[in-house]
């Protein structure tokens, strides 16, 4: 996963770090992967946004979790979006991107502007597009996010999310992941970083699959989804940051013939591209109310339990 970074005070000390000198290996580095992700979607995740819509375009989008700017500068140079606006809580990410934008000739058209995943001010009926890439999964407070996008975008906006939607951080477990472990100790040992799979948890970035799982669920309540296109992930996202450098393209198969067995046997893909509408009519108030009601129900009934348990 390489994503951009939440609010948290780690993560973006992690993300600041990283973006001057990369320590995490991403399963899609691989060429062999990246022609199987292009297989699964029918061409590379934003080559395929482009055909679907056929040609629309938009005035001002929103990039939530802009990292160093590869995909503002991307809309713009398609032509897909007059104007971008586009916010990251790591300054050290802001500061590359408004540079390659300048490089680029595009700053006119770009806004980069630092804020939290987690306590989201947008403006009202704004966009006409929205975007995560790779952001979504460091998102603690989804329902706020979910409820400030909702309300940020017009009546006919697009929401594109392209998303790591597996496991959350604290689901992992020795039975999910058994699969992974049979498949990566079956492998030749000099291809291996080890002897042994641990949980595939960031330990030095806090906000890393906080709640991925949830990001699916809890975006169908405000949005209806046009497309989804799953594409794997779920045993390379895993395994192939846990190769030796060099193991060889014959591994690399390997591993992607097996994750297409685990999927056909029905594991659901990790990563998906999801392209959605905002709710209309009274689905939209309807669903903004559940985003602000539920998390404050949820933490009634923590505090509830908490207080019951301590006497």
């Amino acid at each position: 996963m390489m994503p951009p970074v939440s609010g948290t005070p780690d993560a973006r000390q992690f993300w600041d770090r990283e973006i001057l000198e990369q320590s995490h290996v991403s399963w899609l580095e691989h060429p062999l992967i990246r022609a199987y992700v292009n297989e699964q979607i029918g061409g590379w995740p934003f080559d395929w946004f482009e055909r679907w819509l056929g040609g629309r375009r938009f005035q001002r989008a929103l990039s939530i979790g802009c990292g160093a700017g590869a995909l503002e500068r991307d809309l713009v140079r398609r032509g897909i979006c007059a104007s971008v606006d586009a916010f990251d809580g790591s300054v050290g990410s802001l500061r590359l991107a408004r540079k390659e934008a300048v490089a680029a000739g595009m700053s006119g058209r770009i806004r980069y502007f630092a804020g939290n995943f987690n306590e989201p001010v947008l403006p009202r009926r704004r966009y006409d597009l929205v975007l995560f890439h790779q952001s979504a999964h460091h998102v603690a407070k989804l329902e706020k996010l979910y409820r400030a996008i909702l309300r940020s975008m017009t009546r006919d906006a697009v929401l594109y999310l392209d998303e790591y939607v597996g496991p959350s951080r604290h689901e992992w477990n020795d039975e999910l992941l058994a699969a992974h472990r049979r498949v990566f100790s079956s492998l030749p040992r000099e291809a291996r970083d080890g002897d042994a799979l641990p949980y595939p948890i960031q330990d030095d970035d806090p906000s890393e699959a906080i709640r991925s799982s949830e990001i699916e669920p809890q975006l169908l309540f405000g949005f209806k989804t046009l497309e989804r296109r799953p594409y794997g992930g779920t045993l390379l996202s895993v395994l192939f940051p846990r190769l030796r450098p060099g193991a060889g393209d014959d591994v690399v198969r390997r591993l992607i013939d097996e994750e297409r067995q685990m999927l056909r046997k029905g594991h659901d893909s990790y990563y998906k591209i999801i392209v959605a509408r905002p709710r209309r009519g009274l689905l939209r108030p309807h669903a903004s109310l559940h985003y602000f009601a539920v998390p404050k129900l949820k933490r009634v009934v923590r505090e509830i339990r908490r207080s019951i348990a301590s006497k």
